[in-house]
């Protein structure tokens, strides 16, 4: 038999003596070799793995990492923020009748995606607001304003108006004229006590031991040729605060002249206040009113030629504005002056508009 298998394949004894024994073993180098073969078709394996996973799965896996990741920073690009604290700068107001304030909040935090606010008064027969909370005062009373957050988180806060009476007071000179040995003066006061009456012909003021509503003051010859100034200071509604008018008198005047003029200074000026001071000569204030920013203007006694007005703080840039309007003794000629103020925050800067005369 195997005899005829090695005549059927044709198998030498020979040969096969010589094919058959011991293998041999690898040398080191192609041990080097087939495990570096082992080691990049591993490699290449999981490569494989990874990029044909878009084709086996419907996407590139780096398609979807990145997309994910673009999704979450869209995400919390396009996040709503709510806000979650409202608190006014200034809660009591006090005002008087048919006169306006605004009314301002913090709204936090400061990156709240809607900072609008509804206003709603609790009495709108004392005081009503608008939408910008402006508050204008109707009557003596007093009420609350109630300011809702309107971006779903439903939070509120409340101001508390105050309304009072807006009884005229002050004291103005009435006449003001030369005699052949002095000055003669009338003031005229209304709801107001005088605390002193003042003069200057040069520099400063010097006090009269009067206070005598009607008088007449001596000055030698050479100061009646030069500017007069008297200055009335009062109690106005006989409170503690002191307010004052002016009124000026020329070397030429000895009636009321057909040419005036007022000046408006504004000084002191702060975060929340700002004082401002108007003399005229031959002149009288018609009008008086300030703004801050793009507001309204809001009127202020025309009887008080110096006063301070106090406002909302803010850590925003905004400017204060006076508007002015006089009328010439004698005359029916109306005149506007406008003044501005830059309010800093920790610092001011001053920047004066000239009025249509280059005062």
């Amino acid at each position: 038999m195997k005899k005829d298998i090695k005549d059927l394949f044709m198998i030498d004894d020979e040969e096969v003596k010589n094919k058959v024994g011991r293998p041999k073993l690898a040398d080191s180098d192609t041990k080097k070799k087939t495990l570096l073969f082992a080691l990049f078709s591993f490699i290449l394996v999981i490569l494989l793995l990874v990029f044909g996973y878009g084709t086996l799965f419907g996407g590139n896996i780096f398609d979807k990492i990145t997309g994910n990741i673009n999704k979450s920073n869209n995400d919390t690009k396009n996040e709503f923020v709510m806000v979650n604290e409202i608190n006014p700068i200034i809660k009591k107001i006090t005002l008087k009748e048919n006169t306006a304030r605004k009314l301002y909040l913090t709204v936090l935090p400061a990156n709240a995606s809607d900072k609008s606010i509804e206003y709603e008064s609790s009495d709108p027969s004392i005081a009503v607001v608008d939408e910008t909370g402006k508050v204008v005062g109707i009557k003596k009373g007093k009420t609350t304003v109630t300011a809702t957050t309107k971006d779903g988180s439903n939070i509120s806060t409340e101001f508390n108006i105050n309304v009072i009476k807006n009884v005229e007071s002050s004291c103005r000179f009435d006449s003001l004229s030369k005699t052949s040995d002095g000055i003669e003066y009338s003031i005229k006061c209304k709801n107001a006590k005088i605390k002193e009456i003042q003069y200057k012909v040069d520099k400063d003021y010097e006090k009269l031991l009067t206070k005598k509503q009607v008088d007449t003051v001596k000055f030698n010859s050479e100061d009646l040729k030069k500017k007069i100034t008297f200055k009335v200071v009062y109690y106005p509604n006989n409170s503690g605060i002191t307010k004052y008018s002016t009124k000026t008198i020329n070397n030429t005047t000895t009636t009321k002249a057909k040419t005036g003029n007022c000046n408006l200074i504004i000084k002191e000026v702060k975060k929340n206040s700002a004082r401002y001071d108007i003399s005229c000569n031959n002149a009288t204030v018609t009008k008086i009113a300030y703004k801050i920013g793009d507001g309204s203007y809001i009127g202020i006694d025309t009887s008080n030629l110096a006063d301070t007005v106090l406002f909302e703080e803010s850590d925003v840039t905004r400017i204060l504005y006076f508007n002015i309007n006089y009328k010439i003794d004698g005359t029916n000629k109306v005149k506007t002056i406008t003044k501005s103020n830059i309010i800093e925050k920790m610092t001011n800067k001053s920047e004066d508009v000239l009025d249509e005369e280059g005062n």
